[in-house]
Order: structure tokens, then C-alpha cells, then sequence
């Protein structure tokens, strides 16, 4: 296996409806990645609040936009799944946060293991950002 992760481009898929709140804070923990090779994909699904707003005010190369009457959350994703141009996709909700190294770890799994998923570990938390709850990953197949 070579181990030069860089070659492959990932499409972060991510769906956002009235997601103003979050949005922001969710898209910049893309652009902070380690892993740099990556298109953001962008799916408003027919937003009325400022979410359109404040994605087109975010001026990155690897972000693309597509603007939809609201469908739901599978219509939007199944949409940006065909738009994608990877050899990954990940999958980003509009009020998460990742980790800076979430893809690179991810893509490094998946191509050492050779399998066809990846997941990971999380965290909730609250306003102020404080930890309210740990959720583990499975690390065996038995898990």
C-alpha cells in the first residue's frame, strides 16, 4: 500500500437546512483539515433563515454550493453524492465540528484496514462547549 494519503481527494458531503446557528463553525473545521486534498460540498436544502448567506460569504476554492428547494436530509445527501468527484466520501452534518485531523485519520483507516467504511468516536456538547457525553467507536469487527 502506498502510504501517500495526499493523492486522494475526498468529498465532504454536507446538507444543511436552516442550519444559520452552526454553519460557520462546521465549514471552518473542514478548511482546518490536515488532510488538504478534499472538495467541500455544500447542499442548502432550502434554507430561510441566513444560512445561504453566511455559506456564500466563505470564500475557499474547494467549496461548491448547490441550492435546492427543500427536499429533506436524503434527497439532499443522495444530490450531493452525485455531485462528488472523489475516491472518498465523508459524511458532515451542518452543526457538527471535526476534529483537524478527522479525514486524514479516517482515510488513513480505511486504506490500512482496505475497507469500505469508517467511523469514529464523539463527542456532544453543550453551548459553552463543554463535553456532556463520550461515545466510542467500535474498534473490533465483533463491536
Amino acid at each position: 500500500m502506498n502510504n501517500d494519503i495526499s493523492k486522494y481527494l475526498v468529498s465532504v458531503i454536507l446538507p444543511v437546512y436552516n442550519g444559520e446557528k452552526y454553519i460557520k463553525e462546521a465549514v471552518d473545521s473542514i478548511l482546518k483539515q490536515s488532510h488538504k486534498f478534499f472538495e467541500l460540498i455544500i447542499i442548502n436544502d432550502g434554507s430561510s433563515d441566513k444560512t445561504l448567506d453566511i455559506i456564500n460569504s466563505i470564500k475557499d476554492k474547494r467549496i461548491v454550493i448547490f441550492n435546492l428547494d427543500h427536499k429533506g436530509l436524503i434527497e439532499a445527501l443522495n444530490f450531493g453524492i452525485s455531485k462528488a468527484k472523489g475516491n472518498y466520501i465523508a459524511r458532515m452534518d451542518s452543526d457538527d465540528i471535526s476534529s483537524p485531523k478527522r479525514i486524514e485519520k479516517q482515510l488513513k483507516t480505511l486504506l490500512v484496514r482496505k475497507a469500505d467504511i469508517c467511523g469514529c468516536s464523539f463527542y456532544t456538547i453543550n453551548s459553552e462547549s463543554f463535553i456532556k457525553r463520550s461515545y466510542l467507536a467500535p474498534f473490533t469487527k465483533d463491536e
